[in-house]
């Protein structure tokens, strides 16, 4: 490379062609200088061939933005210029003004040590190259521009409907991202047509006819419009619910074409749809027959996709029909609740459906011990449903030992179960919902089984009417816990409540109708301040002294103080900085007047207030309370002629 300046006087310099460097033919620059000098000559020239291969602007902006650390505007050279992505001509640009000092500066400081040395580098800013002039006129205004797309053909939208594609759609975001005005000029890798669609559904009432929504669907899915495949999910879920299944028959074709949307809603992630065409569509065909025959022809279409099926209700599904299941591989979801014609023979083939995770044996009256013992091998299940199977005993439970990843287990009103039942609970160490409501025949020992459950977020005791307060001290080491119901557990006291002190996780607690409770009771709860819920209706005992314990529990959303007989305007009073309450229960709380509702005017956030049966109350008086009319979301409940 060899630089020539015919307006300079240019000292003997030897050029070595191969790498591509200068060094001056004297000896007298400082080492550190010079090794300066020469590593930018060196970048200098690599970046020179470099840009050669380089046909944008922007890139070669980008690059001098890395090289000189500051930005500049892309520019062109005018049509009399030599192109700077000419193959024939190496690029020559001016260097920065900061750089342009830095190099003035190192050649008048080695002028003290060697006045003929000239720096190489500012031979290459001195060549009278051609003058780079400013971009012509851009083709897009600052409130329009001009898209042009593969077809040939060009649009010209409004910047407002660039900003909410961009804002839409993380593709079109990254696209149209750095050089704005660059990147608009080339053209988009679709047509005129398709982008015309992407921008009509950015409408949300834009609506497409049921026949072209799955097209649309996989045009904007592709240009990852998250919120606009789910507007026209939903449009087309409309769409099939407004048929109520006309759509759909058991005729071959039919079933074809539903499999092939089942596959589309899978393949898509359009739950929502899928859930519809599994749980509704496809089971309401498998229900509406009771011969196996057709039963299984219908299944077999479905077989290798299906992954849910509800046959909740059936009373015609027998255990031969739940044989032709054992196919159904990637099943996940199966729904039994209340089909009292199969037994425990028919759960005997469920075993092969090893990818189940939520099962539903709800209210299944022929369910015996013997059925869930071929339970077993359904390792992977989570969701395990047998509320009201009522021939279970302790002994069945047993057989659920080894589904070590259940995490919800609902035995609401199994009213056999006793403490050594849940005794085999114990290995289920991922537990985080517990149903034990209406067990009525559970003590305080089957609570100890708990103790180990320390994973628990929900536990229902309701109307375990055996329970204690010794009972609840076992649930001091379920500090995850947040629910926990113990309406009607009528044997508690205020000693009891103190061992829920630990429980700090607790959002939801229902003491409804645990008659023994005082307000002595309610001052354990001080510490749970992250409680959302309490229910306290038919906690007879509670005065206004009670409610003054509650003053800390600034979270709470949702108070029940339904037939809190002793409750009266004063107790109101210390409500008032509960400022987050949306629902507040106070219906025959029969001492309450016009002027205690005067202490609910800091309640802003209030949108339930039930004042059925306070019987002091007058619908005339009521109306005078401005704050309760200003409240056009409040639910207001009271009996006019009270």
């Amino acid at each position: 490379m060899y630089i020539h300046n015919p307006n300079f006087h240019q000292p003997t310099l030897n050029a070595n062609a191969d790498i591509h460097f200068y060094y001056p033919s004297n000896d007298c620059l400082k080492f550190s200088k010079r090794i300066n000098l020469l590593c930018k000559t060196i970048f200098q020239s690599f970046l020179n061939l470099f840009f050669n291969y380089i046909n944008r602007d922007q890139l070669q902006s980008q690059w001098r933005e890395i090289f000189w650390g500051r930005k500049e505007i892309a520019t062109t050279r005018p049509e009399s210029s030599v192109s700077l992505s000419s193959s024939t001509q190496t690029p020559v640009f001016v260097l920065p003004s900061s750089e342009k000092a830095r190099t003035q500066e190192t050649i008048d400081n080695s002028k003290d040590e060697n006045k003929p040395l000239v720096n190489s580098l500012v031979a290459i800013e001195e060549i009278e190259a051609p003058t780079i002039q400013p971009s012509n006129p851009s083709p897009f205004s600052q409130e329009k521009f001009k898209l042009s797309f593969q077809d040939g053909t060009s649009l010209i939208i409004h910047i407002s409907q660039l900003s909410l594609l961009r804002e839409k759609s993380p593709y079109f975001n990254c696209l149209w991202s750095g050089n704005f005005q660059e990147t608009l000029r080339e053209s988009l890798a679709l047509t005129q047509k398709e982008f015309t669609k992407l921008l009509n559904c950015l409408d949300d009432d834009f609506k497409v006819p049921l026949k072209k929504i799955c097209s649309f669907i996989q045009l904007t899915n592709y240009y990852q419009l998250t919120e606009v495949v789910k507007n026209l999910e939903k449009q087309l879920l409309d769409a099939y619910k407004s048929d109520k299944f006309e759509l759909f028959n058991f005729h071959e074709d039919n079933l074809i074409e539903l499999k092939k949307l089942l596959n589309f809603a899978q393949q898509y992630q359009l739950n929502t749809l899928k859930n519809y065409l599994e749980l509704t569509v496809v089971s309401a065909l498998l229900n509406q027959t009771s011969h196996l025959t057709e039963f299984e022809k219908i299944l077999n279409h479905f077989s290798n996709e299906i992954e849910a099926l509800n046959f909740s209700k059936n009373a015609h599904l027998t255990d031969a029909q739940l044989l032709t299941l054992k196919n159904c591989k990637n099943l996940k979801v199966l729904q039994l609740q209340a089909c009292h014609n199969f037994t425990d023979a028919g759960l005997a083939h469920l075993t092969p459906l090893m990818a189940l995770q939520h099962l539903n044996l709800s209210y299944c009256k022929n369910l015996t011990d013997a059925g869930l013992a071929h339970l077993a091998p359904l390792v992977v299940l989570q969701h395990l449903n047998l509320s009201s199977c009522h021939n279970l005993t302790d002994a069945g439970l047993a057989h659920l030992t080894p589904l070590v990843a259940l995490t919800h287990l609902n035995l609401s009103w199994c009213n056999k179960l006793t403490d050594a039942g849940l005794a085999h609970l114990t290995p289920l160490v991922a537990l985080t919902h517990l149903d034990l409501r209406e067990c009525d025949k559970l003590t305080n020992r089957g609570l100890a089984h708990l103790a180990l459950l320390l994973t628990l977020q929900y536990l229902d005791l309701n109307y375990c009417r055996n329970l204690t307060d010794a009972g609840l001290a076992h649930l001091s080491s379920l500090v995850a816990l947040q629910h926990l119901k113990l309406c009607c557990c009528v044997s508690l006291t205020d000693a009891g409540l103190a061992h829920l002190a630990p429980l700090v996780a607790l959002t939801h607690l229902d003491l409804s109708w645990c008659f023994n409770i005082t307000d002595a009771g309610l001052a354990h709860l001080t510490p749970l301040v992250t409680l959302q819920h309490l229910g306290l209706s038919g906690c007879r005992r509670l005065t206004d002294v009670g409610l003054a314990h509650l003053t800390r529990l600034v979270a709470l959303q949702h108070l029940g103080l339904n037939r809190c007989d002793n409750l009266t305007d004063a107790g109101l009073a210390h409500l008032t900085p509960l400022i987050n309450l949306q629902h507040l229960d106070l219906s025959e709380c029969r001492k309450l007047t016009n002027a205690g509702l005067a202490h609910l005017t800091p309640l802003v956030a209030l949108q339930r207030l039930d004042l059925r049966c306070c019987n002091k109350l007058t619908g005339a008086r009521l109306a005078h309370f401005k704050f309760l009319v200003a409240k056009p979301h409040l639910d207001l409940r009271w009996y006019k002629n009270s």
